[in-house]
């Protein structure tokens, strides 16, 4: 499956390609950390996923 990071920089939109979900969020987090606006993660079926869904895309770790 792959993920799509998109979102409004200082310079125009940006587009990042990610093979994993955690690599997505991880990435999108960067973006967010950067002041890049609007930022979505959208999977390979096309769901968008914003910041406050991004825990959706990661697997559950508490047993």
């Amino acid at each position: 499956m792959f993920f799509v990071v998109t979102g409004q920089g200082l310079n125009g939109p940006l587009a990042i390609t990610c093979a994993t979900a955690a690599s997505a969020v991880e990435k999108a987090h960067e973006l967010l950390a950067d002041g890049v606006l609007d930022v979505i993660v959208t999977d390979a079926d096309g769901l968008q996923h914003p910041p406050d869904e991004f825990h959706r895309l990661l697997p559950r770790t508490d047993g």
